[in-house]
């Protein structure tokens, strides 16, 4: 295991190693109990359960959903706390569905219901308030924009409110809403805590299930790729007794189907792991099956289903979580580590997070996609941002990066290190006009000339997409909100010795969340922003140095699909502004001279300097430029790679440099 934990912002991820142990099925108590050496460690994975908010019925529908609350949030806390829910009646506030009319909804409107209600035009606090007078006993306001929940203020009428108070995403809302109108009843259970107080009670973990390596995949790279590769399967997930009683004859299904676009669903692969006997001390187990490959005959785009059942000796007291589906997709061109929303098209964005505010750096995510098959190009990346503002202010860039990763021959360790990252595109949009929070935006991914869809994509190969939300700006990126790499990172790594990690994380402040070894605290809480692994268990008995808790992954896969074209040059729209880039002398001590020119004056010119692990060096913009020759101090920076990437009038080029004292 190597140490990395100190390297900042970025891509300094680990990822799937080929060669991996023959495996049959395996149960495991995932740590869930409370040491580590002299350190106190709390029951994170039971402790991280919390309340748990999702839809019962319709199975269309079914499954976890994000929310935010305005209960306990620090000074402004309202409303009332969260009180369990089983599978309760979901009311539209029909016809006044924002709730903001002068007349209050009539006597009993919601009685014994929970009250849904469109966010907009009034207070939130109002809003809720005239739900609770008629009788809800919940309320759930569904966002009226795109992006995930937002944090909501009380507003006048919030101090009168005891019932619980809610808001969801426009996504999820709006599937709630389409079932309603179809007439078909909703319900929603709200579980306070660990325990339901039923005898017998089995569920999922929230966000606990294996998933694929990709939500979305272009099905020409499965066809090519290898048996039980970058895009095994490898079923499993997190089961947990939340009820009194011990449990007997514990099972954990899972079937795989296919559907073909425009054809009819088959059954590929299914599988059963036992746990048998499930005492409620354990409080949560591990259940995995033997990985295995997804089929390589097929012929065109379509939809893989992949359902997970939980069963028992017992009769469940709450069945609401005992099953679930998830589905991926095998696509024309697009790899797509989140869900995403193809009558949209756009990444499912439900969660934004941005830099601590312990932090300086630009806040830099990346995502990794395996390329079974060459001959494809990168087109472009789409990516979502806040900023605390609705509209962007005018001028702000957003930078993607694209880098390829060869694992060292002489080490093959699954890390990546500075000498084993190669930039092969960068791509750069500049908000303007009526660009707003929330919305999804698409960069197109240019070559180290600047040389729009030109990069390919080859064989075997691991690339890297990275993008950077400036911290001075406030940005913050968009991320799936539901999925979590973490449940697979697990079982390839527990139980088939393979290393996959889905994406660095950060040290943002809270040091109660983290999991660490006595030895690595001081580096690790002395150096907000560093990048660790989404890990805390090596298997052994024993926390790694660089791991993180369970409550870090949920939420955290970068909104950042890959959009790949089998056409060279294929945006005629989007051409190089380039004619001369050149870096000297080259390597470098102390000064490096960067001598571009331009086929027109821009009105903007930036220079950009990041290492070759991703982290963010330096930059400087100069006005009114048309050719130059820019002088960077590097002096002050360490032997090593880096690349300078210069963007003009919203266009990017790119040049590696080495410093060598």
């Amino acid at each position: 295991m190597k140490y990395i934990n100190t390297i900042r912002n970025f891509v300094v991820a680990s990822f799937i190693g080929v060669a991996g142990v023959a495996s049959a099925q395996h149960v495991v108590q995932p740590l869930s109990f409370g040491t580590n050496g002299t350190a106190a460690v709390p029951n994170f994975y039971k402790d991280y359960v919390g309340v748990r908010f999702q839809v019962c019925s319709p199975s269309a529908i079914a499954g976890d959903k994000v929310y935010t609350t305005g209960y306990n949030t620090g000074t402004s806390s309202w409303g009332g706390a969260p009180t369990n829910m089983f599978c309760k009646a979901v009311k539209f506030a029909t016809p006044d569905t924002d709730a903001c009319a002068t007349t209050a909804f009539s006597s009993g409107l919601f009685t014994g219901k929970i009250a849904l209600i469109w966010r907009g035009n009034c207070q939130f606090g109002t809003k809720a308030l005239k739900a609770q007078n008629a009788g809800a006993d919940a309320v759930v306001i569904v966002n009226n924009v795109d992006g995930g929940p937002v944090g909501m203020a009380a507003g006048t009428d919030g101090a009168s409110v005891h019932i619980p108070v809610y808001m969801i995403s426009l996504a999820d809302g709006t599937d709630i809403i389409n079932q309603i109108h179809a007439s078909t009843s909703v319900t929603m259970t709200i579980i306070v805590n660990w325990s339901t107080g039923n005898g017998s009670d089995l569920g999922f973990v929230p966000a606990g299930f294996s998933i694929s390596a990709n939500n979305a995949m272009p099905w020409s790279q499965i066809n090519a790729n290898p048996a039980n590769g970058a895009y095994a399967m490898k079923p499993g997930a997190y089961v947990a007794n939340y009820g009194v009683h011990n449990q007997t004859g514990v099972k954990l299904s899972s079937t795989l189907n296919w559907t073909p676009a425009g054809g009819s669903s088959s059954q590929i692969h299914a599988d059963t792991v036992i746990k048998g006997a499930f005492p409620t001390a354990d409080s949560i187990w591990a259940m995995f099956m033997p990985k295995y490959s997804l089929p390589t005959t097929l012929t065109g785009p379509g939809k893989f289903d992949l359902k997970y059942t939980i069963s028992s000796d017992s009769t469940d007291g709450f069945t609401g979580d005992n099953a679930l589906t998830y589905s991926f997709y095998a696509t024309d061109s697009l790899f797509s580590k989140g869900r995403y929303d193809f009558a949209n098209n756009r990444p499912v964005t439900t969660e934004y997070t941005g830099p601590s505010s312990l932090s300086t750096d630009p806040y830099i995510w990346s995502v990794p996609y395996y390329v079974a098959n060459g001959g494809s190009y990168a087109n472009s990346v789409q990516f979502s941002v806040v900023n605390g503002t609705g509209l962007l202010p005018t001028g702000d860039q957003f930078y993607v990066y694209l880098f390829k990763w060869v694992d060292a021959a002489a080490t093959m360790d699954s890390f990546m290190e500075n000498s084993e990252l190669q930039l092969v595109g960068t791509a750069l949009y500049t908000f303007g006009g009526t660009d707003s929070a929330f919305k999804t935006y698409t960069a197109i991914v240019a070559d180290t000339n600047g040389n729009p869809a030109a990069i390919p994509l080859n064989a075997n190969s691991w690339y890297v997409v990275s993008a950077e939300a400036p911290s001075t700006l406030g940005y913050a990126l968009g991320c799936d909100g539901v999925l979590s790499g973490y449940p697979r990172s697990f079982g390839l790594r527990h139980f088939e010795h393979i290393a996959e990690y889905y994406n660095p994380i950060w040290y943002t402040g809270n040091r109660k969340d983290w999991v660490t070894s006595a030895g690595a605290a001081a580096s690790m809480w002395a150096n907000p922003g560093a990048a660790l692994y989404p890990w805390a268990f090596d298997g052994t008995g024993s926390y790694e140095v660089d791991s993180v808790v369970y409550t870090y992954q949920k939420g955290l896969i970068p909104s950042l699909p890959l959009i790949t074209t089998s056409h060279v040059n294929s945006v005629a729209s989007v051409n190089s502004v380039f004619s001369k880039l050149e870096l000297y002398p080259n390597p470098t001590a102390n000064q490096l001279n960067v001598s571009i020119g331009l086929d027109k004056p821009a009105s903007l010119v930036t220079y950009s300097v990041i290492d070759a692990t991703g982290k963010f060096v330096s930059r400087e913009s100069h006005n009114n430029v048309q050719s130059e020759v820019y002088s960077l101090n590097t002096s002050n920076l360490a032997n090593g790679v880096y690349y300078m990437i210069v963007a003009a009038d919203g266009k990017t080029s790119s040049r590696k440099f080495t410093v060598l004292k």
